[in-house]
């Protein structure tokens, strides 16, 4: 009976992996998973998101909680921040990135990505949909996690 729950949460990552494998990422670089939530199932979720992102050639590295530093491993080409009480990811993106106009069609697969791991449930926000990636990936280029402060 205690192999019960590990079976199920298994099998829930699989067929998560199994579904959500958009062709579409082209992007390749280092990313950071930045997890505010506390569920078992959004970290479950979040997991299986890092393991497709691997499959398609990014290095990810994931912490607990907003950075208060830099992160080791890093710098980081994206930060996704998945905050414990919102319907939104926030992807965060090098302010200069932002400046010389992050090409929407590149992050359409990753928008897929979210959608489909986690059910329509969360969507991911970039800087050109809302002010508070812009104002998190700020406050990231200021902690050094895109690069040299």
């Amino acid at each position: 009976m205690k192999r019960f729950p590990a079976f199920v949460v298994l099998t829930l990552v699989a067929g998560v992996l199994l579904l959500a494998a958009p062709e579409a990422l082209e992007v390749k670089g280092k990313v950071l998973i930045v997890d505010e939530t506390e569920e078992l199932v959004t970290s479950i979720r979040l997991e299986a998101m890092a393991r497709i992102l691997i499959e398609h050639g990014f290095s990810v590295k994931a912490i607990l909680g907003f950075p208060e530093e830099t992160v080791e491993a890093g710098p980081f080409d994206l930060v996704f921040v998945i905050p414990r009480e919102s319907e939104y990811i926030w992807l965060c993106v090098p302010p200069e990135a932002e400046a010389n106009g992050v090409n929407e069609t590149e992050l359409v697969g990753l928008k897929e990505l979210v959608v489909k791991v986690f059910g329509g449930e969360r969507e991911l926000r970039t800087p050109a949909d809302d002010l508070w990636p812009l104002l998190l990936s700020l406050r990231l280029a200021a902690l050094g996690i895109f690069g040299d402060v």
